[in-house]
């Protein structure tokens, strides 16, 4: 069963302490250039959040933020310098700095402690497991992370890939396919599927899906990236950057109306209601996860994120997956991490 609650955390954010601002915030602030994944959604309120209410300014910074078309573009777009900070799927970056040995990437602040990468469907279709997926057709965005990181989904779960018929299709056309039943299923960001068909009037209760994350690949998720040699000429933007989100996640979590405000701000035509069930249903299955809460958002575990890098590794043929620092670090990251 698919439910979710929304939280009562306003209490608990508001005990918690201000982080002070790094020491850029002496100076003149610095632009920063930043790229989101997707278009303009619910989770991106911590960073519209962050710029309303002054904490990027508090930290030194001077944010611009652009929506984004998929992870793996906003990869490609922040190695070549024309962003300095991406929020991605950071999955990719393992294979991104395998083929780029010029121009790697950094993780330098994991958000979603579980991938809400996964196969979403109706219900009607009869999919209920990851076997069901043969000799069915699937919509694909190629470039989107979902759709790159499918290959580890399948090797999970002994699946036939060539039984399954993967239609690429523009983003604006993927679910539409599959609430129009020409294709049985697509691949994306559960929180964005899902509430994209509730959008056009589909109930949530009608909606399957398989999360990756259910099925054998236990992978961490989106979160922001930087160019290596970026992170090393500038820690404190880093820092002040990573410490603006945190302070943005907060208030994102206490107040989900003023954050759906913030984020109308930047799209107009988005639909509060579906928003706040779309914020709803990711801290639900992705960013509130029990070690969240108990530990911090960021607070990646070594065994597993090398454990899922090998998983990485071998559905993109990297032959000897490095060790955790190849693509993550959390040297930017302030020692109080706790959002709820």
């Amino acid at each position: 069963m698919h439910a979710f609650t929304r939280r009562n955390v306003l209490t608990s954010a508001l005990l918690l302490p201000t982080l002070a601002a790094p020491a850029l915030a002496q100076g003149a602030r610095r632009p920063v250039k930043f790229c989101l994944d997707w278009a303009w959604q619910s989770a991106h309120s911590a960073w519209t959040l962050a710029a309303d209410r002054g904490y990027f300014a508090e930290a030194g910074l001077d944010v611009q933020i652009d929506r984004g078309f998929g992870s793996g573009d906003t990869l490609t777009k922040v190695a070549a310098g024309t962003y300095d900070i991406g929020f991605a799927d950071t999955n990719l970056a393992l294979k991104f700095n395998t083929e780029n040995p010029g121009s790697q990437v950094t993780s330098v602040f994991v958000l979603y402690d579980a991938s809400p990468n996964a196969a979403i469907f109706l219900k009607s279709s009869g999919i209920t497991k990851p076997k069901d997926l043969e000799g069915r057709s699937v919509s694909v965005s190629p470039g989107e992370g979902t759709h790159l990181l499918f290959p580890i989904f399948a090797r999970a779960n002994q699946l036939d890939v060539s039984k399954i018929n993967l239609l690429s299709v523009t983003a604006q056309l993927r679910d539409t396919m599959v609430i129009q039943r020409r294709a049985d299923a697509t691949l994306g960001f559960l929180t964005t599927t899902a509430l994209n068909m509730v959008g056009t009037g589909v109930p949530l209760r009608d909606i399957g899906w398989l999360q990756y994350n259910q099925w054998g690949v236990q992978l961490y998720s989106s979160g922001l990236v930087v160019r290596k040699a970026f992170a090393e000429q500038n820690p404190d933007v880093v820092r002040g950057f990573n410490q603006a989100t945190i302070r943005g996640l907060r208030a994102m979590l206490a107040e989900p109306a003023a954050a759906m405000e913030s984020l109308k701000r930047r799209e107009p035509l988005i639909d509060t209601a579906v928003e706040i069930a779309r914020n709803e249903l990711i801290n639900e299955v992705a960013l509130l996860t029990p070690h969240v809460r108990a530990n911090g958002v960021s607070s990646v575990v070594k065994a597993r994120f090398e454990t899922s890098a090998r998983q990485v590794a071998e559905a993109f043929g990297i032959p000897a997956p490095p060790s955790m620092d190849f693509t993550y670090t959390d040297r930017f990251l302030p020692d109080d991490r706790k959002i709820v």
